[in-house]
């Protein structure tokens, strides 16, 4: 493995923590403050989900652009653009109370979150051995769920002591500084960069190469197990989750805890399990496919029971859902391996693309379907609102777990020639 430089190491460590901030706050707001928000801003359940849509809206948006620009152009050179926008973003969503401001933040701040997401995942690919992707996506999922399982019921437990928005500025002035901190460290780089093997020639970009492979079935069938758990997992967490909780059981967002810390240990470790085993995939993303389609069924049958007994289902369910989305570094590993390798940033931008057209979708569609089986005079959601989600969520899980099946096991390989 080539020795990487002191300043690229520390930028690499600023730059996760500024995703692990932003994974926190999409985590938050607002699923963990859902009706805190609409009390606060007097707000619908629709416009509640919005944000929501906002925020994915946003990192489908530059996802279109970002994985091409991080594939021809190299981390280096994009990672600072995402840090300013999640920055400024995030400083639209808790300033002002002018509803389309907010969505314009949200956008902007997944924007953000995106670009760092494909500059980090692009570093681990570009300055190590390819081979040990799968081991090295554990370490920059340390800070991704990480952020993530503090943005669950740590978040819920902060907000229920201070303003959301003070919360939301508390965490805008670590990213601040950790941008600082990039800045001062690609400053320091700028020599070494000019020989960085992440930055390419300015050729043109063979679109031609890249939509071929994307359309082979294969690769349709990897980038869509992939995606299914990415749409339900965020759903969950950003849209239903806690509102499950609280509606149907009665019960704080503990559960919701306890699904992202599952989720971040198979993150960090599933990868490095999978390298032991020989980097064998399709085991691990059969396993994840049927424990996601599992885990809907079981919270769908939640919505059945009395509060006591739906309360267990639903913390059976959480953990299913956790366990199985805990598999999407496999996941994403494999998508690599299905095309060119100058492709990557590209192919794994095309999957979260396609999941997020999905997550706003369904969390408008959840928004709706809150408003329309509301308890009268409350905030509260019936049962019948959580089956219909949890229904759509399972029309999606179901077929992905029989795809698995059907997939080959790339093994750490590229095979995108072998298609």
């Amino acid at each position: 493995m080539k020795k990487i430089p002191l300043s690229t190491l520390l930028l690499f460590f600023f730059a996760a923590v500024v995703y692990a901030v932003g994974a926190a706050t999409r985590a938050g707001v607002p699923g963990m403050v859902y009706d805190r928000i609409r009390e606060s801003l007097h707000i619908t359940a629709t416009q509640t989900s919005g944000i929501s849509s906002a925020g994915v809206f946003g990192c489908m948006a530059f996802l279109g652009i970002s994985g091409i620009l991080t594939d021809r152009f190299g981390w280096r050179r994009v990672i600072l653009a995402g840090i300013v926008l999640q920055v400024f973003g995030e400083w639209l969503l808790y300033t002002f109370t002018q509803l389309p401001v907010i969505y314009a933040g949200a956008f902007l701040n997944g924007g953000g979150r995106t670009i760092g997401y494909l500059t980090l995942l692009k570093f681990l690919d570009m300055e190590f051995d390819r081979k040990y992707f799968s081991v090295l996506i554990g370490v920059f999922y340390i800070f991704s769920y990480g952020g993530t399982l503090l943005g669950s019921s740590p978040f819920a437990s902060l907000a229920a002591d201070y303003p959301w928005q003070t919360i939301l500025r508390w965490c805008n002035h670590l990213t601040t500084a950790c941008g600082v901190a990039v800045a001062a460290c690609l400053l320091c780089s700028a020599r070494a960069a000019r020989n960085a093997a992440g930055v390419r020639k300015r050729e043109p970009f063979p679109w031609s190469q890249m939509l071929v492979q994307l359309k082979k079935p294969q690769c349709v069938g990897v980038f869509y197990c992939a995606a299914t758990g990415i749409v339900i997992y965020w759903s969950c967490l950003s849209v239903f989750g806690k509102k499950y909780l609280s509606d149907v059981c009665g019960a704080e967002a503990g559960a919701i805890g306890v699904m992202n810390t599952l989720v971040m240990i198979e993150m960090i470790f599933a990868g490095s399990v999978s390298f032991l085993f020989g980097n064998r995939r399709k085991v691990f993303q059969a396993a994840g496919c049927a424990l996601l389609a599992l885990g809907c069924a079981v919270l769908f049958s939640g919505t059945f029971l009395p509060v006591g007994s739906a309360l267990h289902a639903a913390r059976a369910g959480f953990l299913l859902l956790g366990a199985g989305y805990g598999f999407t570094c496999i996941h994403i590993s494999a998508c690599r391996e299905f095309v060119p390798a100058a492709f990557s940033a590209s192919a794994i931008a095309f999957v979260n693309f396609c999941a997020n057209i999905l997550i706003i979708v369904l969390s408008q569609v959840a928004g709706s379907i809150f408003d329309r089986f509301k308890a009268a005079d409350s905030l509260l959601a019936a049962p019948p609102a959580f089956r219909l989600i949890l229904a759509i969520c399972l029309i999606l899980a179901v077929p992905a777990a029989v795809a698995a099946f059907f997939l080959r096991d790339s093994r750490g390989r590229n095979i995108s020639a072998e298609l």
